[in-house]
């Protein structure tokens, strides 16, 4: 897929990576934080006790409390990132020709594509370029891990296509 008159676009996998490293040092970093909290309110308990009273237990809980829920935030966050990356290999996602489109190994010909839309990430996840096919066939890529921008792709199927198909890319806004 290499000829004239081809679009072809590659996975990032450095990029997939990229965010898996930023979302481990996330975790690791609220792991810190949480272990710095809990220890201040107990210390604060501790040296404080007069003065905190019965609210001691109360202090040193919040934090444990708020730190656990910053810790599942981050670690489902990690998870969603890895299950991205695993997605992303080296070599080409996407490519249009004058005769169709291949998305993620689907080949589709013109006359057969149904749609072709972006789809918005939920959870952290990157958002899809997905195209469907006439008979209900679909393949995805994950946008955040391509080598080109959405409007860049965009340009090359409509001037590929004919005119005849394009990218919805409205769902992005949501």
């Amino acid at each position: 897929m290499n000829g004239a008159g081809e679009y072809v676009v590659y996975y990032a996998p450095e990029a997939a990576q990229a965010t898996v490293k930023r979302r481990r040092s996330m975790l690791i970093q609220r792991l810190i934080s949480t272990v710095v909290s809990v220890g201040i309110g107990a210390a604060v308990w501790y040296f404080f006790a007069a003065q905190v009273g019965s609210f001691g237990p109360w202090l040193v809980g919040s934090a444990v409390a708020v730190g656990l829920v910053w810790l599942i935030i981050t670690g489902t966050a990690l998870l969603i990132a890895r299950a991205d990356a695993r997605q992303v290999a080296p070599g080409p996602a996407f490519a249009t020709t004058r005769d169709g489109v291949w998305v993620a190994g689907l080949w589709l010909p013109w006359a057969e594509v149904g749609s072709f839309h972006a789809a918005p990430g939920r959870l952290g996840r990157s958002p899809l370029l997905r195209v469907q096919a006439r008979d209900g066939r679909s393949a995805a890529v994950p946008m955040n891990y391509l080598t080109a921008l959405p409007a860049n792709i965009d340009s090359a199927v409509r001037a590929l296509s004919g005119g005849r198909t394009w990218i919805d890319l409205s769902r992005l806004d949501d």
